[in-house]
């Protein structure tokens, strides 16, 4: 395992443990138990695996968030049934108070969006969409956002 990769591993650690900030939920309630493959790969070449919850690609650091953004966009358009999200260094977000991002390296994720989708539908059912701002709402869950739109959001 790289250094790289072992951070990633740490960072997923820390986005599952349970939050009292976040009402006892953890950033991200499914990170610890999907099967997680983490890949260092030029942005160029970010291709989806079946098989796994999530794939972490490490992609060089020298890109400009508006660029990452531009090769996630790319890749949500080239495979419809995966989405594609990036995790920025210089970029932090938060859910209330609780940083989200990895804060070291940028990272494009996948995720299958049949499986995605199934997750938000019953996290949407608790309340841990409440301590989301209703902007971070929309970046993240885009056209799914209607999930949620009944519920008490922050911000």
């Amino acid at each position: 395992m790289t250094e790289k990769e072992a951070y990633i591993h740490e960072w997923i650690e820390e986005v599952s443990k349970s939050r009292e900030e976040l009402g006892g939920f953890s950033v991200c309630p499914y990170a610890s138990n999907s099967k997680t493959l983490i890949l260092e790969t030029p942005i160029d070449d970010v291709v989806p695996q079946s098989g796994y919850d999530v794939i972490v690609f490490i992609v060089e650091d020298f890109w400009r968030p508006e660029q990452v953004l531009k090769w996630v966009k790319h890749y949500n358009e080239k495979y419809s049934y995966y989405k594609f999200f990036e995790d920025l260094a210089s970029v932090p977000t938060f859910i209330g108070d609780v940083q989200t991002n990895n804060k070291k390296f940028n990272l494009i994720l996948c995720q299958s969006k049949k499986k995605l989708s199934a997750i938000r539908k019953k996290l949407a059912e608790t309340d841990y969409y409440n301590y989301w701002t209703k902007e971070y709402l929309e970046e993240i869950l885009g056209e799914e956002v209607n999930l949620v739109e009944n519920q008490d959001i922050s911000g």
